[in-house]
């Protein structure tokens, strides 16, 4: 389509904000958003990028600048590098800048540990039900079935290495299975047997020094790093003939005892060290400790460097309890009344747009402890929501000092979690205020004042004009009742359940999230195709009365370039509901580490139309998924 004098009018406004074309690396488009690699992001305005008419939101996550356009962004990215200075830019592979070490490592400890969450969280949830049969009398003990209880919660924190070395070594592009095999050496009664815990022995004639690496995971860490580097020599010496066998069998020969004379000891001194250093924090200064940790993770959340804490706190964690999980979740409280405050301040606004994320960020938060539609649809827009955050978080952090409330077990959800923090009584004085305080003063103060931020109300009160392929809301659609059927067979969840905070908060537009049984999507109407990126992760078709419909496949996914998909329809070609328009491979997409969760939205919704949503769980390709409606029927 082409582009209008608006459209070159924006790209050339972004570009001016981002800093001009000498400070980008590369920049590249996914499907609703362009990804820029700045040399210096001082140079980059943030506030005036973020209030531009058309810009729904920026984030900066993985080295990267983000601007949310929504699904015209193709040829927004087209009109930017159409322009004087950036011809250069105009590759569409895989951005050549590089990220900063800083970044990476967050990146790194992220892709490690988030798997092992609900492995994590379930388990520690056995653990207190265990504790409260056994206290009550329910169960002995020492019965087999209190053992075998006690083996489920027990389990997962015990063989913690062999489950870190396997996350981090697929995340580096090793063998997870041999990253996994050298942990579990060290935790094998041979080796276990070797001397008492702290004693040194000798082994290939050198000191070995005696540790118990149940429970520990920085050692896991340091192997899967070696691991990586190994792996990448060995293939590129060996013959591509010999490497099956080879390869694993040189790893596991010299990192075996490698980490069990090197990394395991130094790792196991690295944790204790830090671990140790939060300690004294929290016990020279505790309540400084309470009300900093709360106050200050919002940030780590938005950098997205809070998973380096959690690492050390579920070292803690397998040590008996955490102080540092016992803190954060002052942070935790006061999301959850930011969120029920905006709700009441936007609906006494009549402010739909902001009072649907409102209640959407709600039940996120509330339930199941996701605080990324929050965050960034409700708090970091709003300079003044940030601040009364920023206060509530560290009210319920100073509560939590005064009752010296540590964690015994790990769950992010706020309620469910509470049977996991001791003393129960401190964790519900302390919830309470942080979801009152955030209430009453926006109520006070109110939320309208913004600031450095990322969105600018009057574009977020207007999306349906800002996305769509085409960047209107055709007239047409408004009059219609349009059925759209299932792309997919699979699991319906609400977007909510999205960890892509674009597609969670409905900034792109209004829908559900499809997780798949089986590697296909099909036309879900009668259409035009106006989307099929060479990435092949989206598919984006205009139906015969103008509704806008948008069907990405997982999340991230277009980091793959291409592999692992096939698209069997082209850009402009007509479809009929039930025609196959590409297909994945379910099992490497989850091996490489992506989600496949798929959000199928309407990218064009007006003012005046509303989302009726079939009530099943699961659906098969071409079942009604959902109906849009005009307002009035």
């Amino acid at each position: 389509m082409v582009s209008t004098d608006s459209d070159v009018k924006l790209a050339r406004t972004i570009g001016e904000f981002i800093g001009g074309p000498d400070n980008v690396a590369s920049v590249h488009n996914c499907t609703t958003r362009l990804r820029f690699v700045v040399r210096d992001e001082g140079k980059v305005d943030f506030d005036k990028l973020g209030k531009t008419p058309g810009v729904l939101q920026v984030v900066r996550a993985g080295g990267q600048v983000q601007v949310v356009i929504g699904t015209h962004v193709d040829r927004l990215r087209d009109d930017l590098v159409g322009l004087s200075g950036w011809g250069r830019l105009d590759d569409s592979a895989t951005p050549a800048g590089k990220r900063r070490p800083l970044d990476a490592v967050f990146d790194f400890l992220g892709a490690t540990f988030q798997p092992l969450i609900p492995a994590i969280t379930g388990a520690a949830l056995v653990q207190v039900l265990v504790l409260l049969i056994t206290q009550f009398g329910v169960l002995s003990a020492d019965s087999p079935t209190a053992g075998i209880l006690t083996a489920t919660g027990n389990a997962v924190f015990f063989f913690l290495p062999v489950f870190v070395a396997f996350t981090a070594s697929r995340k580096l592009g090793a063998n997870p299975f041999v990253g996994a095999s050298i942990a579990a050496a060290l935790l094998h009664p041979a080796f276990t047997a070797i001397g008492e815990q702290g004693s040194v022995s000798e082994a290939f004639g050198m000191p070995l020094f005696v540790y118990s690496y149940a429970s520990s995971m920085f050692p896991a860490l340091l192997l899967a790093l070696a691991l990586a580097g190994l792996d990448r020599v060995l293939k590129r010496v060996l013959p591509r003939v010999l490497q099956q066998v080879l390869v694993p069998t040189i790893e596991l020969l010299i990192l075996v005892p490698l980490t069990a004379l090197v990394f395991g000891p130094v790792g196991v001194v690295a944790g204790n060290g830090i671990a140790g250093a939060l300690s004294w924090l929290s016990e020279t200064a505790p309540l400084v400790f309470y009300v900093i940790v709360p106050a200050l993770w919002i940030f780590l959340v938005a950098m997205g460097i809070h998973w380096a804490l959690i690492s050390i706190a579920l070292v803690e964690l397998a040590a008996g309890s955490s102080v540092i999980l016992g803190a954060a979740f002052g942070y935790q409280y006061a999301m959850v009344g930011i969120a029920v405050g905006m709700l009441i301040c936007t609906a006494r606004d009549r402010n739909q747009k902001l009072r649907d994320t409102a209640a959407a960020a709600a039940v996120s938060v509330g339930i199941g402890g996701i605080t990324e539609p929050t965050l960034y649809g409700l708090v970091l827009p709003y300079r003044r929501v940030l601040v009364i955050e920023m206060i509530s978080a560290a009210a319920s952090g100073l509560v939590l000092g005064l009752f010296g409330v540590y964690a015994i077990g790990f769950s992010p959800a706020p309620i469910l979690a509470m049977p996991l923090l001791v003393p129960v009584i401190g964790a519900v004085v302390a919830m309470a205020v942080g979801v009152v305080v955030p209430i009453v003063l926006l109520q006070v103060w109110g939320y309208q004042k913004r600031g450095a931020a990322v969105i600018d109300e009057d574009v977020m009160t207007t999306a349906p004009v800002a996305t769509g392929f085409r960047g209107l809301v055709d007239g047409a659609v408004r009059t219609a009742t349009v059925t759209i059927g299932a792309p997919m067979a699979g699991t319906v969840l609400p977007l909510s359940k999205v960890s892509d905070p674009i597609f969670s908060g409905a900034l792109i537009g209004p829908g559900v999230a499809i997780e798949p049984r089986a590697g296909r999507v099909v036309a879900p109407v009668d259409g035009v195709v106006v989307a099929a990126p060479a990435s092949g992760h989206a598919i984006g078709i205009l139906t015969e009365s103008g509704l806008e419909l948008l069907i990405h496949v997982g999340i991230d996914t277009v980091k793959l370039a291409g592999a692992h998909f096939t698209t069997h329809v082209a850009q402009g070609q007509r479809v009929a509901a039930g025609d196959l328009l590409l297909e994945f491979d379910v099992a490497a997409i989850t091996a490489a580490g992506y989600s496949l969760l798929t959000p199928v939205v309407v990218t064009n919704l007006g003012g005046d139309q509303r989302l009726d949503f079939a009530a099943a769980d699961t659906v098969v390709e071409g079942q009604l998924l959902f109906t849009v409606h005009p307002a009035a029927n």
